[in-house]
């Protein structure tokens, strides 16, 4: 077999690693599949992933083509400035797991939402659908572009690698990330993207080890082969033009907290006290990662010289290629592949839910039984699987990093991230603030991307001369949409008036679940049920059967979760 990419021979093996490890995700799927009994189980695990998988997959779900492709791309063009890709995300990462990851576990299972949409709605009282609706519509739209993305990526990094058509890469990363969500739900998803997390830290310790036993430290050889601009942290600017690069970098962070199919991550832990192991799992992930990817761009501008790679995509590969055996370039281009299968697989899934529990559930049929949900969730995840690899094959010519970052990531950011923050911090948020919000985020996003495009047609871009303005319109568009996004929530909500029972909402953080299980009835062990409450009544009750259950033996310590 003789392949006309990049990869030369060492293609045959990256195709047949390639192959055991789609098997061994099948496998994965299949195992998982005996687990499905509910719509809970299908979309967070039935809550009981643990830390280290939740941590590696939390990560591994968000980094996709963007860390394995993108951040060592930006570094062989920017070169030491793309280690700011990690100014925003590592410190808004942290936060997500102080600040959010607890409460929404503890605020989730009371109200029995397995949804944002869902948990949105309950926690504001929402009794017109429309929150649930315009972020179900939000999540359809941007997490399907998500998907489309990364299937993109996947066919593009074949088509690099191995000279396949890039279609036959799209219909086989299509087929790959449909089949296993569509077999275990977030079982398959959450243990996959272990699995893949661990072959990208490994791939991202091992390539720049490599790379400084045969050359030392990367940075002088830059220096000397790229000019003084690519060893600068602003990469050679100075004044409003290093000030917006650098806030572009940061607001790249702001897409943490609205990015559901992380926040999913958060809802799916097996226990609330393991969430600091996973964040810590989580943190040491990102970190390495990070640092990794963006030395393998210094070290391939280091190795090839500047300008010498035609497409900066291929810097990854080529240096795998360059310093790895065939075998082990093999297992290690593999993991590239297998961060946007893990990025896309998890979108699918809350575009899915956002379809089945949201819209399905929450409007056509309130009534519906969770063995009915199942089955839809898994016919509304081959539509949507095969809607974005219809896209991803019209899309197929545009950069992923603007598919991502600017559509994708971004849009989700600014609409869905200050209602995230709101509900679990304000107590004045109201459901009219929350869908302004949305939609001024969304509307936001997208226009701010198309802006420079727009002044440019009608003669009014502003020269780069002019540093503040042309900086101000070239600016990552999630810095501005979020901020216009949170202020007209707080601004809308001010103006409306907010649920009643919020201080009640609000004393379940502070309380263990075992407390809040024993005060809702004498005996501690309530005979039934909730749906999560109603608009006249949307309080925080004990919801599952399986609660029920764990309140007659609290003394195994399940519920001692007292932090």
């Amino acid at each position: 077999m003789q392949s006309s990419g990049i990869a030369g021979d060492a293609g045959i093996w990256v195709l047949g690693t390639f192959g055991v490890y789609l098997l061994a995700l099948l496998g994965i799927g299949l195992y998982s599949s005996q687990f499905m009994d509910s719509v809970g189980d299908y979309v967070i695990g039935g809550r009981e992933i643990g830390p280290v998988v939740t941590g590696f997959s939390e990560r591994a779900s968000e980094m996709s083509g963007w860390l394995t492709l993108g951040v060592p791309a930006d570094a062989y063009g920017t070169g030491i400035m793309a280690f700011l890709n990690g100014l925003g995300m590592i410190p808004a990462d942290l936060f997500a797991w102080a600040g959010i990851a607890k409460r929404l576990r503890k605020y989730t299972e009371l109200v029995q939402s397995v949804t944002l949409p869902t948990f949105f709605a309950t926690r504001l009282g929402d009794d017109t659908g429309a929150v649930k609706g315009i972020s179900a519509v939000v999540l359809m739209l941007f997490e399907g572009g998500y998907v489309g993305a990364q299937i993109v990526a996947a066919g593009t990094l074949l088509q690099i690698l191995t000279g396949i058509e890039p279609w036959v890469g799209i219909v086989v990363g299509g087929v790959i990330v449909i089949g296993y969500t569509f077999l275990g739900g977030y079982f398959a998803v959450a243990w996959s993207d272990y699995f893949q997390g661990a072959i990208i830290l490994g791939a991202f310790i091992l390539l720049p080890v490599i790379a400084f036993t045969n050359m030392g430290l990367p940075f002088e050889e830059v220096a000397s082969t790229a000019g003084s601009s690519m060893t600068s942290i602003t990469a050679g600017t100075a004044g409003w033009a290093a000030v917006f690069g650098v806030i572009s970098y940061a607001a790249i962070g702001l897409g943490v907290p609205g990015n559901p199919h992380i926040m999913v991550r958060f809802m799916g832990i097996d226990r609330v006290k393991n969430v600091r192991l996973a964040a810590l799992v989580a943190q040491l992930f990102m970190f390495v990662a990070y640092v990794g990817a963006a030395l393998v761009g210094l070290y391939a501008i280091a190795m090839f010289g500047d300008g010498a790679l035609a497409n900066p995509d291929n810097a990854m590969p080529r240096l795998t290629l360059d310093l790895l055996p065939g075998a082990v370039a093999g297992i290690v281009l593999a993991a590239a592949l297998a961060a946007m299968m893990s990025s896309a697989d998890s979108q699918l899934l809350v575009a899915t839910s956002a379809v089945v529990e949201d819209v399905y559930h929450g409007f056509i049929n309130e009534d519906a039984t969770e063995q009915e949900l199942v089955k839809y969730s898994r016919y509304v995840t081959f539509g949507l699987g095969a809607a974005s690899v219809a896209f991803a094959y019209l899309a197929k010519s545009t950069p992923i990093y603007t598919l991502v970052l600017d559509y994708a990531w971004g849009g989700l950011g600014a609409a869905i991230g200050p209602t995230v923050i709101a509900t679990l911090w304000w107590k004045r948020v109201t459901a009219k603030g929350s869908a302004a919000s949305m939609v001024v985020g969304t509307s936001t996003m997208i226009l701010w991307t198309q802006l420079p495009t727009v002044l440019e047609a009608v003669g009014m871009m502003p020269a780069e001369s002019a540093a503040f303005w042309y900086g101000f319109v070239t600016v990552y568009g999630l810095f501005p949409a979020f901020i216009l996004s949170a202020t007209t929530l707080v601004v809308v909500s001010l103006l409306t008036t907010p649920p009643g029972d919020v201080d009640d909402h609000f004393d379940v953080f502070d309380k263990p679940l075992s407390a809040v299980i024993s005060s809702s009835e004498g005996d501690g062990v309530p005979d039934y049920a909730t749906d999560g409450g109603s608009a006249a009544d949307t309080s925080p009750k004990v919801v599952t059967e399986g609660d029920n259950i764990r309140g007659h033996v609290a003394a195994s310590g399940y519920w001692s979760d007292d932090e």
